[in-house]
């Protein structure tokens, strides 16, 4: 008498071992798309409008005029529409707040191969951040001397 035997099905209702095994996968095994991208912050030109509007505040109080003031405002708060990020690979800036979702030939390309960029610096929104503390610490030191040399 022979046994027919049939090959176990697996049931991952009944059998919770495989989801225990895939729960357990270490965290560094998930790559985001950023880690691939080579982006440099670029926030000259949104500087260079905040001084602008800063200059019309130097002037409205100067001359006394509300209406000045009250443009002032425009490029305060727009210049932060200008950040932008500069892509290493391909040339390309766009806005600071889509550089998440840049993907040039070479990012791709990364990104496939399965090979992150060599130097991990900070992304652009941190690197904004550290321009504007730079830029902090330039406009103190010119203070301190300048005073110094009086």
């Amino acid at each position: 008498m022979e046994l027919e035997t049939t090959p176990p099905v697996h049931d991952p209702e009944l059998d919770g071992s495989r989801h225990r095994v895939e729960a357990t996968a270490p965290w560094h095994d998930v790559h985001l798309p950023q880690e691939y991208q080579r982006l440099l912050a670029n926030p000259f030109l949104a500087v260079t409008i905040f001084l602008i509007g800063l200059a019309l505040i130097g002037i409205a109080f100067r001359e006394r005029r509300l209406n000045l003031l009250i443009a002032a405002a425009v490029p305060l708060l727009g210049s932060l529409a200008f950040l932008q990020y500069h892509c290493l690979d391909c040339g390309a800036t766009g806005s600071l707040y889509g550089w998440r979702s840049h993907a040039c030939p070479r990012v791709l390309k990364r990104h496939a191969n399965g090979r992150a960029r060599r130097l991990r610096g900070p992304n652009p929104t941190y690197q904004t951040i550290l321009w504007f503390y730079g830029l902090i610490a330039s406009v103190i030191l010119g203070i301190v001397f300048f005073r110094l040399s009086y």
